[in-house]
């Protein structure tokens, strides 16, 4: 008995039909179903989680001795 091509793909199908239904417990946030409103909030969000990390990566930067004088500290001796 020869089995046909059908059933192989058959099975592979409803295989990857049930991983896609079940494979994504946390959707990424993208702007393919979001309204206009939903979508001006995740790209602000965006914005200022990149504003966040720049200031970070400047902070890093920046030495001790101005750092201190950024935040308003006096060096005593």
């Amino acid at each position: 008995m020869q089995i046909k091509p059908f059933f192989p793909v058959f099975i592979v199908l409803v295989g990857v039909v049930i991983y896609a239904y079940y494979a994504p417990k946390d959707r990424p946030e993208r702007a393919i179903n979001l309204t206009p409103k939903e979508y001006i909030e995740l790209v602000q969000k965006n914005r200022a989680e990149k504003l966040k990390q720049e200031n970070g990566k400047q902070a890093t930067n920046i030495p001790p001795e101005e750092e201190s004088k950024l935040n308003g500290e006096t060096k005593r001796e």
